[in-house]
């Protein structure tokens, strides 16, 4: 049942309009109470009725009764002039409810795609973005980025491509090859320390035997008893490896913790001591278990765990494993939820990929993979979803005051790849009208990026962290050294990005245009 209130000023027209309405509501057998009040008392009834019917003589009111209404979901509408003038009660209720009908049903079908997503999508991202395995993959790998992109500036320096420039600066290889050798050189090292910690802080475990235990477990991994240590592990070789030793170091220490398998000092000796003998007997179960794994048994434990997750790596490698994870990031920052959740995952492949590419260059090699840290930010043009086509739309065509607004306030943060501001001033979230460019564009620009680099159209990334916040056309420049090919790319990611966006935001910005015209002057929308 549909309850109707009529909005008008003191007289007879009101009684006539709603007696008619009342008339035609019994010859259509339609479900519907219908009562007529004063402005001024629309707050005493507006909690009890569906629909609030203005009088044009009351259009002044329109926004102020609009307000009152909105916090208990009541539609409001004008009622036509000319409607109004002939009392014809009959066109006014039919009208009404026609236009409640339609848009129920667009509500309806926005809706069914929003629950959907939130009853069967949101539970499984939001699982993936409290997974501690993940945070603390996330957390570990995060801590040791502005030393990683130190380490491939320097790698940038000593291997300038246009000869004048890498002349000038041979004398200085040994200082660049220095930083890059003990940063990006040494990634696997940094990941065993900051897994143990930021694992510790999340377990709850002692952060300073965490971290030297977790360290000196995988040292044991790389060594040889010929040898000794090896250093060519600390690279991406042992990226994984140092993943691996970090869990598995955190996870038995926490265990000895649970179940109250420590050595306890009386009161009165410094917390330093007590946690140290606390972690001892752990500490001995874990140096010992990776001892006999790679010493007694011989495991090379870093070639058995890049067997073990080979066909992780190598899908992300691919064409099509590459473009569905694009995609999966889009999907679940379309969700509400930050991308991370799915970068985590990837991220230690992506950036061994990175480490590799950057190994080969070093030794007169042409790089290996496309699928690295650098293309992601390429992919990435304005930030997670290519939105930098969409803000670039905003601030220049946009008709609607709204999209005008928000694309020149967010310009200068999507130039450095930030679109929190878009994305959820848009918004892009739970909006199927941008579910195409947003969610699968990434993914057709990431299969086309690794087709046309492993095809030798454009240049392969020959560094393997650049900082993120480069500018979408520099980025081509940056992560290859400069070549020309990979930099149109670069600049073309950005057009397509405006092309694919373009029809989709020419819709969402008519829809708000419409909306401020309704809004300010014309009412359309609210005018039956």
């Amino acid at each position: 049942m549909k309850k109707i209130l009529l909005c008008c000023s003191a007289g007879m027209s009101s009684s006539i309009i709603v007696k008619n309405m009342r008339k035609a509501a019994q010859k259509h057998n339609l479900d519907v109470v219908i009562a007529a009040t004063s402005g001024s008392q629309v707050p005493l009834y507006v909690s009890k009725v569906d629909v609030i019917l203005i009088a044009p003589a009351l259009v002044y009111e329109f926004e102020r009764l609009k307000k009152i209404a909105r916090p208990y979901g009541v539609r409001v509408f004008l009622i036509g002039r000319e409607d109004y003038g002939q009392m014809n009660g009959e066109t006014i209720l039919l009208k009404l409810l026609t236009k409640i009908e339609q848009i129920e049903q667009e509500e309806m079908k926005m809706d069914s795609f929003t629950r959907i997503i939130e009853s069967k999508l949101m539970p499984i991202a939001v699982k993936f973005g409290s997974n501690k395995v993940l945070t603390i993959i996330r957390n570990a790998m995060t801590a040791s980025m502005a030393l990683l992109i130190i380490g491939s500036i320097a790698t940038l320096l000593a291997n300038i491509p246009y000869e004048p420039v890498a002349n000038f600066l041979a004398p200085a290889n040994n200082f660049f090859n220095t930083i890059s050798s003990c940063t990006t050189g040494v990634m696997a090292l940094f990941i065993s320390a900051s897994m143990g910690f930021y694992a510790s802080d999340i377990l709850g475990t002692k952060p300073f035997p965490t971290l030297v235990t977790s360290i000196s477990a995988f040292l044991i991994t790389q060594y040889d008893v010929k040898t000794g240590i090896d250093v060519a592990g600390f690279g991406s070789t042992g990226l994984l490896t140092a993943i691996a030793v970090g869990f598995t170091t955190v996870y038995i220490l926490w265990l000895f913790e649970e179940k109250n398998i420590v050595i306890r000092m009386p009161e009165g000796v410094p917390p330093a001591v007590s946690d140290s003998f606390s972690s001892l007997l752990p500490a001995v179960v874990i140096l010992g278990l990776w001892t006999f794994i790679s010493v007694v048994l011989g495991f090379d434990v870093n070639t058995q765990v890049q067997t073990l997750m080979s066909p992780l790596s190598s899908a992300i490698s691919t064409p099509w494993g590459y473009g569905i994870y694009h995609m999966l990031c889009g999907f679940v920052f379309f969700c509400g939820i930050n991308s991370a959740v799915v970068c985590n995952v990837a991220l230690p492949f992506i950036l061994a990929n990175g480490a590799a590419n950057e190994a080969a260059v070093a030794a007169g090699q042409a790089p290996i993979y496309a699928a690295t840290y650098g293309v992601d930010t390429m992919i990435w043009g304005g930030g997670t979803g290519v939105t930098i086509g969409l803000v670039l739309l905003m601030s220049f065509i946009a008709k609607s005051k709204y999209f005008k607004t928000l694309g020149r306030m967010s310009l200068a943060p999507g130039i450095f790849n930030i679109n929190e501001p878009v994305i959820f001033g848009t918004p892009i979230c739970f909006n199927p009208i941008f579910f195409i460019p947003f969610v699968i564009l990434p993914g057709v620009l990431a299969i086309s990026t690794v087709l046309l680099m492993e095809a030798g159209i454009i240049a392969m990334p020959t560094i393997g962290m650049v900082p993120w916040t480069i500018p979408p056309i520099l980025i081509g420049f940056f992560m290859t050294s400069g070549a020309i090919s990979t930099t149109i790319w670069a600049f073309l990611v950005v057009i397509i990005s405006i092309i694919v966006y373009y029809p989709f935001f020419r819709m969402a910005d008519k829809q708000q245009y419409e909306k401020e015209l309704s809004d300010s002057k014309e009412l359309t929308d609210q005018t039956i």
